[in-house]
């Protein structure tokens, strides 16, 4: 291999089932990030997600970010990751285990195994990871490996919808990851208030970073004058009426979204507003399956429209009136940031994560969970009134913009990443400072 080839691609291969396959091509290090001032090497980096489409939806920006900054950036999630959306955008050397999202005490274990041996290969400096298994198997396994810098990001607890007996395994499991880790990431004050009141992880060691918010929104990609340009198009692509009422809801079809109480809502409200459509965006999971009887009455509606899996958001915002996320828990509403960066009013609940993200009764307007009528009654509130639509949205953009961007969040990042380095790594240094 010629020099200049040897140099154009880094390609990592750990084909062996023992560590699982590296996948991703990732471009070489620029020749101005490839030693520290000390001559170390540059801070080894881990990122792991359990299902690949949360490393191209939530951690792509993220990488690119860091690897200017000198730091050698891997990610680690299920099989899968070049079906993802944005897969060629990911500047990372990727490795690949299958996990299951639930708990699954005979595949968990080999995939614990499999994932300390890649540990243990890699020798990475950090490990951060998002989503709830692959915080309790990454936690575990980094632990085990001797990583010095473990990060638990806490994208979600399912314990808010658990009960029984269930709800004690999964709060234990979320206690055992904020055990090991050497630091807990909350992406919004309100779930740390919650983890640290129910004693699921101590105070020292649970952190908000600024106003919260991972990972943030592009306020330049979800622009509301993409209205004038994507609105009339998308309609026409789903077959809605231009001068239709749209209320969206974008988000996973599972139950914890509030899909039952969405349904209520929604026929209460075509018999009210009888110009209006409800536009869904998002997917159906085997694993998280919505009682038939609600699917029914949603494809049998002809003013019912599904998208299915979408990548390019802003299109679909710009279509829509009103965003209706009647959801059980959130770590941050993504979906409140991104409809508030595009000027769209929004009707979310009172949980942790989705009440940190907006300022109630300017930005956006907040229901209890799990009550149909309350989300009717909101949903209706600004289907009469386009002022009310029209300030609350103006309001919104204001709020995500000044809080919630990626630069700010991205940056706060990287301010806490080179403090645990100094704490635990005084030896090391990102490569370009």
């Amino acid at each position: 291999m010629t020099p200049a080839a040897k140099t154009a691609l880094d390609v990592t291969r750990l084909e062996s089932p023992t560590y699982g396959a590296a996948v991703a091509v990732a471009p070489a290090p620029s020749p101005l990030s490839v030693i520290t001032p000390k001559a170390k090497r540059p801070v080894r980096f881990l990122m792991m997600a359990t299902a690949p489409q949360a490393v191209a939806l939530f951690l792509t920006r993220q990488i690119a970010f860091l690897k200017v900054r000198g730091y050698e950036i891997h990610t680690l999630a299920s099989t899968g990751l070049e079906e993802a959306p944005q897969y060629g955008a990911i500047e990372s050397i990727h490795h690949e285990v299958a996990m299951h999202r639930t708990i699954h005490p005979f595949a968990d274990i080999p995939a614990l195994y499999k994932i300390w041996r890649l540990m243990r290969k890699l020798r990475p400096d950090m490990v951060q990871t998002h989503t709830p298994k692959a915080g309790l198997l990454g936690m575990i396994a980094a632990t085990l490996a001797g990583v010095p810098i473990r990060i638990y990001t806490v994208n979600g607890l399912p314990l808010f919808t658990q009960r029984g007996f269930k709800r004690l395994i999964v709060a234990f499991t979320d206690w055992l990851a904020c055990s090991l880790a050497t630091e807990v990431i909350c992406p919004s004050r309100c779930l740390r208030r919650f983890m640290v009141s129910r004693g699921i992880c101590r105070r020292d060691k649970a952190k908000t970073l600024g106003d919260g918010g991972f990972p943030g929104v592009d306020p330049w990609k979800y622009h509301p004058d993409k209205k004038l340009r994507h609105r009339a198009l998308t309609r026409k692509k789903y077959g809605i009426p231009q001068q239709a009422l749209i209320f969206g809801y974008i988000g996973r079809i599972v139950p914890d979204k509030g899909i039952a109480e969405l349904t209520a809502a929604w026929q209460s409200l075509r018999e009210e507003f009888p110009q209006s459509h409800l536009l869904l965006c998002g997917h159906f999971e085997d694993v998280h399956p919505v009682p038939p009887e609600i699917v029914n009455v949603l494809q049998n509606d002809p003013r019912v429209h599904f998208t299915g899996w979408v990548t390019d958001m802003p299109p679909i915002y710009a279509a829509i009136d009103i965003c209706a996320l009647p959801t059980y828990r959130e770590a941050i509403s993504g979906v409140v940031l991104e409809a508030g960066a595009m000027e769209i009013p929004v009707v979310t609940t009172r949980v942790p994560g989705s009440v940190d993200s907006l300022a109630n009764g300017v930005t956006a307007m907040s229901v209890p969970a799990q009550d149909g009528e309350a989300l009717r009654d909101a949903m209706a509130k600004l289907a009469r009134d386009g002022h009310l639509r029209r300030r609350m949205g103006m309001a919104a953009r204001a709020f995500v913009s000044e809080r919630f961007s990626h630069d700010k969040i991205f940056d706060n990042l990287y301010s806490e990443y080179e403090r645990l380095i100094k704490k635990h790594l005084p030896d090391s240094a990102p490569a370009v400072l």
